[in-house]
């Protein structure tokens, strides 16, 4: 009977991307693809994400995000469209330039109705820093690319175009001032009051914050490839506390006098926000293009486990929500055939054949 269902993934009904095609069960669709199918099959179960917020400066929260405020809309999943790798249309009110496009927008109902832009970064719990430790002390590490930092700061300001004169206050005593944008010498100086004045603005506005990456989770029994009995869960981040994962970092390094690549991404988003409000469109390409410093602005930006363990550690980090037996109700028409031998989770599933065997 197998053989009459189509390969396809939970919820998915709509989207730019055919399951039937083995193309869009690759590594790169897969691990993009899959987590919007666990976030479907959660929604189905009534089982909230984790929601990783910006609190204070000390500190973010963790709560629960139901999967209709993750995307954005109360439509059914077969309701939905979901263009993978896509741009977010409503952002080019923001800026002069070309969006790059973004893991995944969810659309409502049609293609062209697009109400949220998401990014998606599968990872593995524990990483290679925390396998050998207790299960309590697992994690994971995370890479942020360079296009999800603009994402950051344009979903911020399009939150805040009722707000942009109270913006323009915090950010026009510091950055009015600023001469020469890649002089080193002079934006190291003008660091500690540009990073002050973001945290005043994350404290101001937090209320204004929006999901905007979902990091799920898959859960090995330490180094091994075997998945642990309940191996799955989704968190999300909000614009804001992913600023304020920067911001801390970018804090720690002012002392090293140097620009480290978290505090270039800091500085260019600060930039933009302050860039925002003083005009109604942004060039984008002087500032996420420029502003080099010593830091690597076309890689990603890595946190370790150690670096994520105060915004994360709680009860579905340690044990996960989804167990490895429902991935089968994920994972439908024998799609699991179609995926590759990679060290990733798709290779996990490839070789536990035995999660799609009927009970």
């Amino acid at each position: 009977m197998e053989n009459l269902i189509k390969p396809s993934l939970f919820g998915i009904t709509n989207s730019n991307r055919d399951f039937s095609d083995p193309y869009y069960w690759g590594k790169n669709q897969f691990n993009s693809s899959f987590p919007v199918a666990l976030a479907c099959y959660m929604r189905s179960c009534s089982i909230p994400l984790v929601y990783v917020t910006y609190r204070d400066e000390l500190r973010t929260s963790i709560g629960e995000l139901e999967v209709s405020e993750l995307f954005g809309s109360n439509r059914p999943n077969s309701e939905l469209y979901f263009a993978f790798e896509s741009r977010f249309d409503p952002f080019l009110n923001h800026v002069h330039d070309e969006l790059p496009p973004i893991d995944l927008v969810v659309c409502d109902g049609i293609r062209e109705h697009k109400i949220r832009p998401l990014e998606i970064k599968l990872t593995t719990l524990p990483d290679n820093t925390t396998e050998s430790l207790g299960e309590d002390k697992y994690g994971s590490e995370l890479v942020i690319r360079s296009a999800t930092t603009r994402y950051m700061a344009l979903s911020m300001v399009c939150s805040l175009q009722k707000h942009l004169p109270q913006v323009r206050e915090i950010f026009e005593p510091v950055m009015a001032k600023v001469r020469n944008w890649d002089s080193k010498p002079e934006m190291l100086q003008l660091a500690p009051r540009v990073l002050e004045s973001l945290q005043i603005f994350l404290n101001e506005f937090k209320f204004l914050q929006t999901p905007l990456m979902m990091q799920p989770i898959w859960k090995t029994i330490g180094k091994t490839p075997v998945l642990t009995d309940n191996c799955l869960d989704i968190f999300v981040w909000s614009d804001f506390a992913l600023t304020h994962l920067f911001l801390d970092s970018a804090l720690n390094s002012l002392s090293d006098q140097d620009i480290s690549n978290k505090l270039g991404v800091v500085l260019r988003i600060s930039r933009f926000i302050y860039q925002s409000s003083l005009t109604k469109l942004v060039y984008q390409a002087p500032i996420f293009g420029g502003m080099l410093h010593d830091c690597e602005n076309g890689k990603g930006t890595a946190f370790s486990a150690a670096d994520l363990a105060r915004y994360m550690t709680c009860e579905r980090l340690r044990c996960p929500s989804i167990s490895k037996n429902e991935i089968k109700k994920i994972v439908l028409g024998g799609g699991h055939k179609f995926l590759t031998r990679k060290l990733d989770f798709d290779e996990v599933i490839f070789f536990s054949n035995e999660l799609f065997e009927p009970a």
